[in-house]
């Protein structure tokens, strides 16, 4: 197994910078997940540890070794890519060889470790067709096959998923979490899929314009976001402006007191506040619908609403409710609580615990 340690990276494109003076270090047998939207400098950052990209300036090392100038096909690094990759004029078996072959592995040693690879993907049976012969589903498993026959320091895997339909995202998802824990390779993940980070990962990086904003195992990141940004990037959050007083700003405790509209909403202090504008942060299924008028204790805040949409989903119901001061939320709630229908009028019960309030 091998760590993985950037130090003040940074990458240029012309006098645009990509990333700049970053740090992180990623443990041996991590599942480390690069999390981000479309041009955020996740995939530069993947390109760079593979020797794909060269640094303006910084250092990538693996283990104690600096790798920073080697050339790619000497850092010993599986790969895996969003479209596969694999030789068409090539069977599966001869897919799977070519890194070996590649590497001058001894050529006994060569059938033995590639029915080995297949037989962990669960591609032992097709060895001998051609690519085109295969699904999207079972091309994608060649890849992760070709990728760790090689036995690799380092799997690297950009958006590897992301051509996949649903049911197969799921599958293949489940066989690389299965693989990578069995083996304990280090392994770096990027995606834009936030259900995929939370599934697979150790840890998880959230790029915002070449810096990352949150760092953190999933449950970390899902339940105390640093910022308005990672919550509404992390799972669904309903984002909403209040204002801060004075007396809140100096008030003692975990617990703050906001101003949303007109109405007292009470929360955790999730940042240093300064009087003004500011965020508060609740996610819709820690939220919850009363008949308008009824009963509640001191664990929550209860808003006045009017439910503009209803849907059921089998496990759940969701709705969605316009508060008094005009914000839109959305709760989502089990199949077995009571339900409403658009026009009618709720109480949305704001738990204060799981209500952060944040600077804007």
């Amino acid at each position: 197994m091998t760590s993985i340690h950037i130090d003040g990276l940074a990458i240029t494109y012309g006098d645009n910078t990509v990333i700049s003076d970053l740090d992180l270090t990623i443990e041996n047998g991590e599942f480390f997940t690069l999390l981000g939207p479309s041009g955020c400098g996740k995939t530069t950052l993947l390109r760079s540890i593979a020797g794909f990209i060269a640094p303006a300036r910084g250092r990538i090392s693996f283990g104690d070794r600096d790798v920073t100038g080697i050339p790619t096909h000497r850092r010993n690094i599986g790969m895996m890519f969003q479209d596969y990759a694999l030789f068409p004029h090539l069977t599966v078996k001869a897919n799977v060889a070519y890194g070996l072959k590649a590497r001058r592995v001894p050529r006994r040693e060569v059938p033995g470790r590639v029915a080995e690879a297949l037989e962990r993907v669960g591609m032992a049976g097709f060895a001998d067709r051609h690519p085109g012969a295969l699904s999207g589903g079972q091309r994608q498993r060649v890849a992760l096959a070709r990728a760790l026959v090689i036995r690799p320091s380092v799997l690297l895997m950009d958006e590897p998923l992301s051509a996949l339909d649903t049911k197969l995202r799921l599958q293949i998802r489940e066989s690389i979490a299965d693989l990578q824990r069995e083996l304990g390779i280090t392994t770096v993940f990027v995606t834009h899929d936030q259900e995929e980070a939370l599934a697979l990962s150790d840890r998880i990086a959230l790029f915002r314009s070449g810096t990352i904003e949150q760092l953190g195992s999933p449950t970390e990141i899902y339940r105390s976001p640093v910022s308005s940004y990672a919550a509404d990037f992390i799972g669904a959050a309903n984002v909403l402006p209040v204002s801060v007083s004075q007396d809140a700003v100096h008030a003692t405790g975990e617990h703050v007191a906001v101003m949303l509209g007109g109405t007292e909403l009470r929360g955790v202090r999730r940042t240093e506040l300064a009087a003004g504008e500011a965020f508060a942060i609740a996610r819709p299924e820690h939220l919850r619908l009363a008949v308008e008028g009824g009963s509640h204790d001191a664990t929550v805040t209860p808003i006045a609403g009017e439910v503009i949409r209803q849907q059921y989903l089998g496990h759940r119901q969701q709705h969605r409710v316009r508060l008094a001061d005009g914000s839109v939320i959305e709760t989502s709630e089990p199949a077995s609580a009571p339900g409403f229908a658009g026009g009618d009028r709720v109480t949305v019960l704001f738990p204060v615990q799981n209500t952060l309030v944040m600077a804007s």
